[in-house]
């Protein structure tokens, strides 16, 4: 368990740093920022668990966008401020460097290879946004829709 210590704080603070780069509203910072802590803590336990990077990318996207969702509703602000923030560390940046740099370097293969790895993984982030999109969608805009209208009527 130390070995997540240093990678799962340090993404929060990423998180913070590039919400803060957006000039994203205050309020919606340390939300976005622990969700974002909270996608890479359960991307890394799934991908030790699993070895599956698709699947621990697609469940650790979910684990940040669905609370994202409800979370923006509850500070009202957009949806997607908080879910860019939260899902900035799961973005594979590094993969898409090593696809290019092996195109540099002329070995092809495992350029196409790593390209192909790259984009099957950030398919799987935009189910899981999609999905949670949806889930806010059909289910959290019903459920506060109901909450407002009690609290307007007492």
């Amino acid at each position: 368990m130390e070995k997540y210590i240093f990678p799962v704080v340090a993404t929060f603070f990423a998180s913070l740093f590039y919400g803060l780069s957006l000039a994203a509203p205050k309020r919606s910072l340390i939300a976005a920022s622990f969700l974002g802590f909270l996608g890479f803590f359960v991307y890394s336990i799934l991908y030790e668990y699993t070895g599956s990077e698709y699947s621990a990318a697609f469940f650790g996207t979910l684990a940040a966008c669905i609370p994202a969702e409800f979370l923006a509703r509850t500070i009202k602000t957009p949806a997607t401020v908080i879910v860019f923030i939260s899902i900035i560390p799961l973005v594979p940046g590094l993969m898409l460097y090593q696809a290019m740099l092996f195109f540099a370097q002329n070995q092809l293969l495992e350029g196409a290879s790593m390209l192909i790895r790259t984009l099957i993984y950030a398919c799987c982030m935009a189910i899981a946004v999609t999905i949670s999109t949806m889930t806010g969608k059909y289910l959290f805009n019903p459920l506060f829709k109901k909450l407002n209208r009690k609290t307007k009527e007492s």
